[in-house]
């Protein structure tokens, strides 16, 4: 993965403004290659749940409780290097329009070891301009987080990845022991791999209402269970008859905090 650095900015005001880089028109961004983030060569994601990807951590440098957001996609137009424009010197830059992500997962941390999927986003194609002023971004609606995770599903037709700047309004927010809920807590499927049944097993979780799913490697829910925990050893039969071979994640959520099981199916 080809990695741009980006500098993040913090304004310590009522309302904090978190962005990626400082641009000279505070609604713009420009078309300098240097003013985003490209990947052209997808790597191992921070959150194994997304296996190898093209994407993209933002540390905030300290924990927020975000809300709303400016996004904009990388807006490099297709241009060439050159020497007084001389026609021996011409060699394309890396980098285009084309390469500008277009549906990704947002997923979110406290620690950047454990995530939390916040859901997932579109972004349009950028037009190329120096007046590019983005788009309205994801609302994270209050969730709290230090680290976000931007992975890419697919772009607008490039053959790499890019993004260019994220920014998201937020307030200081103070992280409580609850962070480690489920540090305890363990998941286990026997068999696994699994071919049409596998016993599922969950130990530790603290007693109360929760949220299991289930979701394939690019992220999309296939099943979901609302689960109250009773007692210490939980456990139940999962049918994988309706499912296709390959590898998948079992998540478990409860108030806040996650716990993910890698399972397979062989048919």
């Amino acid at each position: 993965m080809q990695l741009r650095p980006l500098i993040p900015l913090f304004l310590f005001i009522m309302s904090v403004s978190i962005t990626a880089n400082s641009q000279v028109f505070k609604d713009r961004h420009s078309t300098n290659l240097d003013d985003g983030w490209l990947s052209c060569q997808s790597s191992e994601n921070p959150n194994a749940k997304r296996v190898v990807s093209h994407w993209i951590k933002y540390d905030l440098g300290d924990t927020y409780a975000l809300t709303t957001s400016t996004i904009w996609n990388f807006n490099t137009p297709e241009r060439i290097n050159s020497y007084n424009n001389e026609s021996w010197s011409l060699v394309p830059l890396q980098g285009k329009l084309e390469d500008g992500m277009k549906d990704v997962i947002i997923d979110i941390s406290i620690n950047g070891t454990e995530w939390q999927e916040w859901g997932r986003f579109s972004i349009p194609k950028a037009p190329g301009s120096s007046f590019y002023q983005g788009v309205a971004g994801p609302d994270f609606g209050g969730k709290i987080a230090r680290y976000v995770l931007i992975t890419g599903v697919n772009n607008h037709g490039g053959s790499c990845f890019g993004l260019g700047e994220l920014r998201i309004n937020g307030t200081i927010a103070t992280v409580s022991h609850t962070v480690d809920l489920l540090a305890q807590a363990t998941i286990k499927a026997e068999p696994n791999p699994f071919s049409d049944m596998t016993v599922i097993k969950l130990q530790s979780f603290p007693a109360g209402t929760a949220t299991i799913t289930l979701s394939d490697l690019t992220g999309k829910k296939v099943r979901e269970w609302p689960f109250v925990f009773r007692q210490d050893l939980e456990e139940w039969t999962m049918s994988g008859s309706d499912l296709t071979s390959g590898l998948y994640f079992l998540q478990v959520t409860q108030n806040e905090a996650t716990k993910t099981l890698k399972i397979e199916v062989l048919k």
